[in-house]
């Protein structure tokens, strides 16, 4: 009996045991669902038809930002890539979105391959994150500009690269104070005007996209015969 005894306890002692692994578990598993619940995102297209010379590009960013709850004042934007193909056709796109709430910021990393040959790639991935600090923020152009000047190069057939299977249209969204030199493209308002002046250099301050052709989608090199270099002025916007 006393031997039945002792192993009594010793199995309760084990209940106990596996009831406390139980519940720690359960607490991981909770955090865990709260977590992705709070950064889940929505899979929102920013461009709904693949067509880029029928695109609103003004329209779709508003659309695009208010289903996700983005601000229009305090976005901004960086790293972004888009490929056309030769008939202007979206290939894919991707950026990063810096949205800032007081002292909070959160940061959106968007992709969306319209054309890509394997089927779980083509598809939306936008992901969210929240940090205290992103220390570039200040030098970075704001979304709703980015996006109003992309609509007017746009709008002017500016992206048109004849002569290449798929031109990138990149930009760093960086703001920067910069010394214009040699052959280049401004947007002034809704504007377009080519500097052919070699040689001359214009102290100004914007933002830059870079509009470069290729044969294939992965292959884009900088160089006078493949690329287009355009300035936004901060004053014209």
């Amino acid at each position: 009996m006393g031997y039945h005894g002792k192993l009594k306890k010793g199995g309760d002692r084990l209940n106990i045991k596996k009831w406390v692994i139980s519940s720690s578990l359960i607490v991981v598993i909770l955090g865990a669902i709260y977590y992705l619940s709070k950064n889940d995102v929505k899979e929102v297209p920013l461009f709904q038809q693949t067509d880029f010379n029928t695109v609103n590009i003004k329209d779709s960013w508003t659309l695009f930002r208010n289903e996700l709850n983005i601000s229009k004042e305090n976005s901004k934007i960086e790293n972004f890539q888009l490929i056309l193909d030769e008939k202007n056709n979206i290939y894919s796109i991707k950026f990063d979105l810096v949205d800032k709430d007081n002292e909070e910021f959160t940061i959106y990393h968007y992709s969306n391959c319209y054309a890509c040959e394997l089927k779980e790639e083509n598809k939306i991935n936008i992901s969210k994150n929240k940090v205290n600090e992103w220390l570039q923020y200040d030098k970075l152009v704001y979304a709703d500009s980015f996006f109003t000047a992309l609509d007017a190069l746009n709008q002017k057939d500016f992206f048109e690269h004849k002569g290449f299977e798929y031109s990138l249209i990149v930009s760093s969204g960086w703001n920067e104070f910069r010394e214009l030199e040699g052959d280049y493209y401004v947007l002034e308002n809704t504007n377009i005007q080519k500097i052919s002046n070699e040689g001359s250099k214009t102290l100004s301050s914007g933002f830059n996209l870079q509009v470069i052709g290729s044969d294939r989608p992965s292959n884009f090199s900088t160089d006078i015969g493949t690329t287009k270099f355009v300035y936004i002025d901060n004053d014209s916007e």
